[in-house]
């Protein structure tokens, strides 16, 4: 889904210079923070269902992966890989 705009690209004009619209375009909002953020910015996390064993994955912002944010979404029910 196209996103208006990157909150991370925003932070630095040489990367927003160098990505420019098109990654906008196959951007998403991250479910973590819910802030927009382009397809460059974002990175893959993968757990396993608690109840079933099934393996997943989401794409969140760079910013929550690295700050392990992502690990606090809906921990009682996922184990997470990474």
């Amino acid at each position: 889904m196209p996103v208006p705009y990157c909150y991370i690209c925003d932070k630095n004009p040489h990367e927003k210079e160098a990505y420019g619209r098109a990654t906008l375009e196959m951007g998403d909002y991250c479910p973590i923070c819910h802030r927009p953020v382009c397809r460059y910015h974002m990175a893959r996390v993968r757990w396993r269902w608690k109840a079933d064993g099934r393996l997943e994955s989401a794409y969140v912002c760079r910013e929550c992966k690295s700050t392990y944010q992502h690990r606090q979404w809906d921990a009682h029910n996922r184990d997470w890989i990474d």
